[in-house]
């Protein structure tokens, strides 16, 4: 799709930028971008959660919805008369002029966003592997489980899991933030997917519980850079469509949580070395096509660029007060009142999630012993198939609220209800008397409601931050995704018997606190229809 026939460099960027320009030059082949990972069942998962999804999308593009205002206005608008916002707006002109759907996968934007999403698919699915191959019951064998063969205990793998994995992402997502403002999005992105493909297959060679955790933290380390980047990217190529377009990229938490939580079924048949192995094998074919995609879209002057501060020198980091200055980049990002609210409510959102990813295996493997495998096929579908299709279905009721009159309070509010409304259904979920089937069809129900936060609240942070700082907030918004893992390593304190009550417990008070949160920052962003700054 992207990039499959285009030569790197100023070249791409015309092609990108000035289709109309290239319209009679021989078009690229298309050709099947999704490399899938190994078992079966999560090549039907990823193939049906991407038709299902982008069918979704493009029916409501096409279902009588008419043109925005930016498209109505020919695709004028810009940041500061830039030359770059000249051009962005011809790309996104392509799109919403001509009759072509705003989601055509024809249009480059929507094929530069397939890419992201599949990197961020490989990106979780190797965040979350470790958490499906790790075994504390008594009859644990050593090739089936990483905990065994390396002899760590549980609160180790809570520390492994959660603080040896936020300590590095969380500094590096606070440098990654502000230099995604001033660099190729689109390259760095490759280039983080190789670096973690190569950690994740590392992890098959690990001899020792020290070494397991140095290819955590590098992986960690890696991975940071992919949110700012991706997120900050695609505020620009989807002004009229942000919380759609984020949730879209969101599914990649569901898919490639549901294509990790495989991995327990993998374990079972190949054992957790290979298991690695073939993970970060299929992640280094996904993320290699970034480096064959266009370059960034903005190019080399880029919407940061539009004053003198952003247009400074990219290698400012590393001058004397280049950390200074980005740290005041950050400062600015953060500023706004509703940034802060919205940030502290992503924060506990976060809280919650983790909670669940972490803990939720460990708790079912205790108390269903006999339906392990099944859990792993269930969490697997629920995650991909719920979790995306309440993804998706949060950004396109988000946007359809904002261009009714909510404006840019529409993202939040939406995430007040959602969130609120699952607090209930997860304290159910984990019932104590509860049967398996029963416990699975309450998971079913509470991702349904719960996950279409992320699209929404991601969309009204880009219109809470000035323009030229959304990848430092973005910087921030990942070290709180890194932070979330306190409330998981907080539960690896308790004893065995409690964990159940405490993840149901405190995952519960997260939902509601992060919903009072969400209404603070609604009622400080902007009513009626938002605009870029």
């Amino acid at each position: 799709m992207v990039g499959a026939a285009v030569q790197p460099g100023r070249t791409d960027r015309a092609a990108l930028l000035h289709p109309a320009a290239s319209a009679a030059a021989p078009q690229p082949s298309r050709r099947t971008l999704a490399r899938p990972l190994p078992p079966a069942p999560c090549r039907a998962a990823l193939a049906a959660t991407a038709s299902v999804g982008m069918a979704v999308v493009c029916h409501s593009s096409r279902r009588g919805s008419r043109p925005t205002a930016f498209a109505r206005k020919g695709c004028s608008a810009g940041h500061g008369g830039s030359g770059v916002s000249t051009a962005m707006a011809a790309r996104r002109g392509e799109d919403s002029g001509g009759g072509q759907p705003l989601w055509s996968l024809e249009s480059p934007r929507v094929q530069l966003l397939a890419v992201l999403v599949l990197i961020f698919v490989a990106n979780q699915a190797c965040r979350a592997l470790p958490y499906y191959l790790v075994d504390f019951g008594t009859t644990a064998a050593p090739e089936y489980a990483m905990n065994a063969a390396l002899a760590f205990s549980s609160a180790e793998y809570g520390f492994y899991a959660t603080l040896g994995f936020t300590v590095p992402f969380t500094l590096a997502s606070l440098v990654a933030g502000p230099l995604a403002d001033r660099s190729d999005r689109v390259r760095i992105v490759g280039i983080a997917g190789l670096l973690w493909s190569v950690f994740t297959a590392s992890m098959a060679g690990a001899s020792t519980y020290g070494a397991l955790l140095a290819e955590r933290g590098l992986l960690a380390v890696s991975q940071a850079v992919t949110n700012p980047a991706a997120l900050s990217l695609i505020a620009d190529l989807f002004p009229e469509a942000r919380a759609t377009a984020n949730a879209i990229f969101g599914l990649g938490i569901y898919v490639g949580g549901g294509i990790a939580s495989l991995g327990a079924a993998a374990d079972q048949g190949v054992g957790w070395r290979s298991t690695c192995l073939a993970f970060g094998a299929a992640s280094l074919a996904i993320s290699s096509l970034a480096l064959a995609a266009p370059a960034d879209p903005r190019g080399e002057s880029g919407e940061a660029a539009a004053d003198a501060d952003a247009a400074a020198p990219r290698g400012r980091a590393n001058s004397p007060g280049g950390l200074g200055e980005l740290a005041s980049d950050t400062l600015e990002a953060v500023a706004p009142p509703p940034a802060r609210w919205l940030l502290l409510a992503s924060w506990l959102r976060f809280c919650a999630g983790f909670a669940i990813l972490v803990w939720l295996p460990p708790v079912v493997r205790a108390r269903y012993p006999g339906d392990v495998e099944s859990f792993a096929f269930y969490n697997s579908l629920i995650k991909a198939f719920a979790g995306g299709a309440s993804s998706l279905s949060g950004g396109l009721a988000a946007d359809a609220l904002r261009a009714r009159g909510l404006g840019e309070r529409a993202g939040a509010v939406f995430a007040a209800v959602s969130s609120l409304l699952a607090a209930p259904l997860w304290f159910m979920t984990l019932s104590p008397d509860l049967s398996f089937e029963g416990c699975m069809g309450l998971l079913l129900v509470e991702y349904l409601v719960a996950e279409g936060w992320l699209g929404p609240a991601v969309a009204a942070l880009q219109a809470a931050v000035p323009p030229k700082r959304r990848g430092a907030a973005q910087g921030v918004f990942s070290a709180l995704t890194a932070l979330g893992n306190l409330l998981p390593a907080s539960l690896g304190l308790l004893a065995a018997n409690d964990l159940a009550f405490g993840c149901q417990a405190s995952v519960a008070v997260c939902y509601v606190a992060s919903a009072a949160c969400f209404v603070m920052a609604a009622a400080n962003l902007p009513e009626g229809g938002g605009s870029e700054q």
